[in-house]
């Protein structure tokens, strides 16, 4: 093991545009859900096939892949919904696979993945608009 690796901190975790999403994602929330950036799919979901050659495709469509935002519903955590901001580069044919194997994950688990265009200005006020089928304001989700 090298005592040392070629690595330095990014100055930036998130993107500009991706800041100001957040803090009006956070502003339009009421209160008892919290906001989790970049989650990867294979935090998000467990594999539920024992047969080996499946299990290793489905981690394979997994692997390397992460949604933008996660809401999750506190105190338990408790995934509610994930948003992906989908900009320019979602209009190529490789985006455009990998946007639907996330798709196929989100739909197959029962969650909902809301995506929105990159390119719009949120406010708080039109994202609880956007947001408000999946938002419960006491959590009495299923």
């Amino acid at each position: 093991m090298p005592d040392q690796l070629p690595v330095r901190t990014k100055q930036y975790f998130l993107a500009r545009s991706e800041v100001a999403f957040l803090a009006a994602l956070e502003a339009s929330l009421p209160g008892g859900y919290r906001v989790f950036p970049n989650v990867r799919l294979n935090d998000l979901f467990f594999i539920t096939t024992r047969h080996p050659g499946q299990q290793k495709g489905a981690y394979a469509r997994l692997r390397d892949k992460h949604v933008d935002f996660l809401v999750v519903a506190l105190p338990e955590h408790r995934p509610v919904f994930a948003i992906e901001l989908d900009g320019a580069s979602h209009d190529n044919a490789q985006q455009q696979y990998r946007d639907a194997v996330k798709d196929v994950a989100f739909r197959s688990a029962g969650l909902p993945l809301i995506r929105l265009r990159a390119e719009v200005q949120y406010s708080p006020a039109s994202l609880r608009t956007a947001l408000s089928e999946h938002l419960s304001i006491g959590h009495a989700h299923a």
